[in-house]
């Protein structure tokens, strides 16, 4: 009677040995879990935070771009005026007047560039960032603009190479003829630049060598996105 007693008392306690070990594994597992589960979630948020401040920049960029975008627009816009005012009087500069030969002179020096920044892209490019924007059509919508960027790059570059070749050469054929300085003032070198077939070759070809539409097209495309940026990551 004894002995049964003390089996039970030590059965018992093995019970509640046992019960107390896996109660205390419960919750050291528990906290194993809560711990991971914490910790991808800080994981997350961090993640989601470099996604939005990385889109922010690339908002940022596009609107730096299209400012570019549109200043050298305007000085294209003024040799393609220019050139058009020219051909529609001949060549003839005493038909034009003087102001209009002064707001437009840039047609007979401007030598300029384009340039773009895709310094955010590259970093969203070059991180693991993408993968976490479940929206890959907005992606797509946003990298597209540095695409046609690249392009009109091109082509004004194109442009301004044409029009450096053309005015280095008539400079250096000027030098050569010892112009006198007396003569060096804003409307004879307009007139020495028309007195040759290189500078008319080019007024003549200026008005077209673009594709004029496509810096619009081009501008519409960048005001968009970078309303649909924005929007998102504000």
């Amino acid at each position: 009677m004894g002995q049964n007693i003390w089996d039970r008392i030590k059965a018992t306690a093995h019970d509640w040995r046992l019960g107390d070990y896996f109660r205390q594994f419960s919750i050291v597992a528990a906290g194993i879990i809560v711990t991971f589960w914490g910790s991808d979630k800080i994981t997350e948020r961090s993640r989601q935070k470099e996604v939005w401040a990385t889109m922010q920049l690339v908002a940022e960029e596009l609107e730096y771009n299209r400012k570019e975008l549109r200043e050298v627009k305007r000085l294209l816009d003024i040799d393609r005026h220019m050139s058009s005012v020219l051909l529609e009087h001949n060549m003839d500069i005493y038909d034009i007047p003087e102001d209009t030969l002064e707001k437009y002179g840039k047609l007979f020096s401007n030598l300029s560039e384009f340039s773009y920044r895709a310094d955010a892209l590259d970093v969203l490019k070059g991180s693991s960032l993408m993968q976490y924007i479940p929206d890959k059509r907005l992606l797509q919508n946003a990298m597209q603009p540095y695409f046609q960027l690249g392009r009109i790059k091109k082509d004004v570059d194109d442009y301004y190479q044409v029009k450096t070749d053309v005015l280095m050469s008539i400079i250096a054929s000027k030098r050569k003829t010892n112009v006198s300085a007396e003569d060096d003032d804003f409307r004879n070198n307009i007139l020495f630049l028309i007195d040759e077939d290189r500078f008319v070759n080019f007024v003549v070809m200026a008005p077209g060598f673009l594709y004029w539409g496509e810096f619009d097209e081009l501008d519409e495309m960048l005001g968009e996105q970078i309303e649909v940026l924005e929007a998102k990551y504000k």
